[in-house]
């Protein structure tokens, strides 16, 4: 399915002109290598923030990525919900990703993102068995400490959740 290789065209030019692999334009704009080689095929959609990282990554402007004659389409803000993580992004840095543990990790986000706001307090969740807490919590340090996980102000949100459930469970 064909999305909007017209823009995909001018990222791959513009990466191109740089001299850039695949690969150093996703580890500069915090991507994968298969979401850089979508956008380039015309085959993902493309987020204001997609477009801000990779504009930030080769230092243009978005409009840069718009060949003369073309307007970008009206980009419908970012989900206002709680981040997901990516397991293809988790498995360029982790072994052996097992799908419950992404959905858990999700769990964990979602809760840490809702205890950012006024008067919410922590709730108990069950933990399956076959889950390794530790190794979720190594997970979430990475993508919150890991630059284009998540914008910065998702990662500020979740950090304040988290600090709010620090001093909930010392008090």
């Amino acid at each position: 399915m064909e999305l909007d290789l017209g823009v995909g065209r001018e990222v791959k030019r513009l990466r191109e002109a740089k001299d850039w692999s695949q690969a150093k334009l996703a580890v500069e704009a915090g991507m994968s290598v298969s979401g850089v080689s979508m956008i380039e095929n015309g085959h993902r959609n493309l987020s204001t923030a997609t477009l801000a990282k990779l504009a930030q990554a080769l230092d243009v402007g978005i409009g840069d990525f718009f060949p003369t004659g073309q307007e970008p389409l009206p980009v419908a803000p970012p989900p206002s919900g709680p981040p997901r993580v990516s397991k293809e992004r988790l498995e360029e840095h982790f072994e052996n990703i097992r799908p419950a543990e992404v959905t858990y990790l999700d769990l964990v986000i979602a809760d840490l993102w809702r205890l950012a706001l006024p008067d919410e307090k922590p709730q108990a969740h069950f933990v399956p068995e076959d889950i390794d807490t530790a190794r979720v919590w190594e997970f979430l340090n990475f993508v919150l400490t890991t630059p284009g996980m998540f914008v910065p102000e998702q990662v500020e949100r979740i950090n304040r959740g988290a600090r709010k459930l620090a001093l909930a469970a010392k008090g």
